[in-house]
């Protein structure tokens, strides 16, 4: 069998699917006062409450004066939320949260601090000063370069988010591949070429401490599993099959959550990942233009999913990532540069500050004139699931006629096994 690890994936896929709707989760304590006892592991402070990540359970705080700290250990008392009766119109809140991991929604009453957890306390301290630092430098352009750097893009303005909405370029405010392909870069560079395992080990622990960092979505877990997955088979010499590769992250990533299928981001980053290990090769070819093929390569994958969930379609995306794409690094560089230099020299920070706003004050001219074209986007108010469907089944189809085809040729030697 050519690819295993595939079939299980999408026969993993097919259970978890029965299995979410056909067995409801209930631990019985709807609209009950419980306790439990867990770290926090974040908070995020908005206009009505104040959210606590704690163990697997949601927390808020409407009264927004219990300060509880990121890293506390708590024993807290609330009123739980059964997460099966959480339906409003068209979005199942409830299954949404369970996508991301969490058990319940608890409204918090009371709590107790029992202890500590050292690594989640600095690790929110680093982000923290990373916010205020990058607020200070950046003034008005602070709430763009923080979504890239650390995902918080719930900051961002409506028009900003409109913005890359319509020029299809939302991937750059959402911690992807391309993040942590920039960052690990930057790592390597520090520690030098992965030669030795050691290195590989301090790769790992630095891309899953920022993970922590910015949530531990599904698409930068991904992304880093991948990411290692490719350094491990450069250092032992061995040549990796990536869509084996990532079936089997898949794989992992359902078994420790069925739910996690219903995810968004889980579907456009395997998706997005699996289009561009099939069709940029093809593509490429035709147009020998990397920011382009790469484009419309993840495009052929993720495109559905954009026009059912977020009722559009971008028309001009390919405009928007030849604009911006090839300045995430330098932004994402710059950024940290300044960072650094703040605290030895303020000037020299100022420096690298102004050339990063002139840079970023062009592509947000560009994107803005992009946007309000008339044709940027067309809005889909009714999205129907069945064009979903039959393009998926007919592009399956055709990646599957060529499996078939790939195998037969292999069979007659005709090729190797990797392309």
């Amino acid at each position: 069998m050519r690819r295993p690890f595939l079939i299980i994936f999408i026969i993993l896929l097919i259970v978890s699917f029965i299995y979410t709707n056909t067995n409801a989760i209930n631990i019985g304590y709807e609209n009950e006062d419980i306790e439990i006892i867990g770290i926090v592991k974040s908070k995020i402070e908005k206009e009505r409450y104040d959210e606590y990540i704690v163990g697997n359970f949601v927390i808020r705080d409407y009264t927004k004066y219990k300060k509880i700290k990121v890293g506390s250990e708590i024993k807290l008392k609330g009123n739980f939320k059964d997460l099966n009766k959480m339906s409003y119109e068209d979005f199942d809140y409830g299954r949404y949260l369970r996508s991301r991991g969490y058990k319940g929604l608890i409204y918090l009453k009371d709590y107790s601090i029992v202890g500590n957890n050292l690594m989640y306390e600095y690790i929110y301290k680093v982000k923290s000063y990373i916010i205020k630092n990058i607020r200070y430098l950046y003034k008005t352009n602070s709430d763009f370069i923080n979504s890239m750097i650390l995902g918080q893009k719930d900051d961002l303005s409506e028009s900003e988010k409109l913005m890359f909405t319509r020029t299809g370029t939302s991937h750059i405010i959402a911690i992807s591949g391309l993040h942590t392909g920039i960052l690990s870069g930057l790592i390597i560079f520090m520690i030098g070429n992965i030669n030795k395992i050691y290195k590989i080990i301090v790769l790992t622990i630095m891309m899953f401490i920022y993970s922590t960092m910015v949530g531990n979505s599904p698409s930068i877990i991904r992304s880093i599993m991948f990411m290692i997955s490719a350094y491990l088979s450069f250092f032992l010499d061995r040549k990796i099959d990536k869509i084996s590769t990532l079936s089997f992250i898949g794989i992992l990533f359902i078994i420790n959550n069925p739910y996690i299928i219903y995810n968004i981001s889980f579907q456009l980053s395997f998706l997005a990942t699996l289009s561009i290990i099939y069709f940029y090769g093809y593509i490429n070819n035709k147009l020998n233009i990397k920011i382009i093929s790469l484009t419309l390569s993840a495009n052929i994958l993720t495109l559905p999913i954009v026009y059912y969930n977020f009722k559009g379609i971008p028309i001009v995306s390919i405009l928007g990532n030849i604009i911006i794409v090839p300045f995430v690094g330098i932004i994402i560089y710059l950024a940290i540069s300044s960072l650094v230099l703040f605290e030895i020299n303020i000037y020299i920070s100022s420096i690298v500050v102004y050339i990063n706003r002139f840079i970023l004050k062009g592509i947000y001219l560009l994107l803005e004139k992009i946007s309000n074209l008339d044709f940027a986007y067309i809005l889909i108010e009714d999205p129907k699931l069945h064009y979903v469907i039959i393009y998926y089944i007919v592009v399956f189809l055709y990646m599957i006629y060529k499996e078939a085809k790939t195998i037969k040729e292999q069979s007659h030697e005709l090729q190797g096994y990797y392309k």
